[in-house]
């Protein structure tokens, strides 16, 4: 596995970066191929080809974080990524996502061209490099154990209200994935939320943010981004990076993150082969 990272870690290295003044800001697509390999491509597959890298879990659903493609070598054709990934998933005839950066026109092109639909919402990709200063009323800490990551689990599920996500997330046992660590936020004896972070390289990211309605409001993902974000840069971390959600994007905005750009996802259906 590390081999592996190590790899993605390297063709990262070419994707296509802003600078500003002196500081490089990193894409944050590297960064999560490197942990969804790690979270779900242990118990799934993982390919990677010309500048495109794979991760297939077992469970066919098209979400971004299960079974997705991430272009990472600007210097490879992107049609020629996307086809490479509509064959590796239509080995199972699994449907899938491509993550693609707004400035990236031509793999916008390949991605339509290739019968991708666009979906509605797109992810502000941001990133901080400087620890954060907040304070924090939520006790952080780190899961361990099945029964912790059960908890875990559904603090995510409950907060995404997506049906199935803590089952999804214990299917893949994902508390084990390399290099990842996962947390719960308490208010005394009350779990208020949840979130984890992988370090890959010199660059961390943030994953799995979660607040349930009955927590929200209260600075739980603040509270809960901050740790994990002084964990990744205490840990050697650059800088750390994040996709945000809608509701997530003025949390992180407060706490210091800045906008790379917005990254939209394609969904391919079950390709036919």
């Amino acid at each position: 596995m590390d081999s592996e990272f190590n790899r993605l870690d390297s063709i990262g290295h070419a994707t296509i970066n802003r600078v500003a003044g002196e500081v490089l800001i990193p894409s944050s697509i590297p960064n999560l191929a490197a942990f969804v390999s790690s979270t779900v491509g242990r118990s799934g597959a993982v390919h990677r080809g010309g500048g495109v890298v794979c991760v297939r879990s077992p469970v066919p659903v098209a979400n971004g974080f299960v079974n997705a493609a991430f272009i990472l070598d600007s210097d490879v054709s992107r049609s020629a990524s996307i086809a490479e990934a509509v064959a590796f998933f239509g080995e199972t005839g699994s449907p899938f996502v491509v993550w693609v950066p707004e400035e990236d026109d031509e793999l916008t092109a390949a991605a339509e061209q290739a019968g991708g639909v666009l979906e509605n919402d797109s992810a502000p990709d941001m990133w901080i490099s400087e620890p954060i200063t907040a304070e924090n009323s939520f006790e952080t800490r780190v899961v361990s154990g099945p029964d912790e990551f059960a908890l875990c689990a559904r603090l995510c599920e409950a907060a995404y209200e997506i049906d199935g996500m803590a089952w999804l997330m214990e299917h893949h046992n994902m508390l084990e994935a390399p290099g990842v660590t996962w947390v719960v936020g308490w208010d005394g004896d009350e779990p208020v939320g949840a979130g984890c972070a992988f370090l890959e390289g010199v660059v961390g990211g943030i994953y799995y943010v979660s607040t349930p309605p009955t927590s929200a409001r209260r600075g739980v993902a603040g509270s809960v981004t901050s740790w994990l974000t002084n964990l990744m840069l205490g840990q050697g971390a650059h800088s750390v990076v994040l996709q945000a959600s809608a509701a997530g994007y003025p949390v992180y905005r407060r706490l210091g993150f800045d906008t790379r750009g917005q990254l939209t996802r394609y969904r391919f259906e079950s390709p036919d082969f």
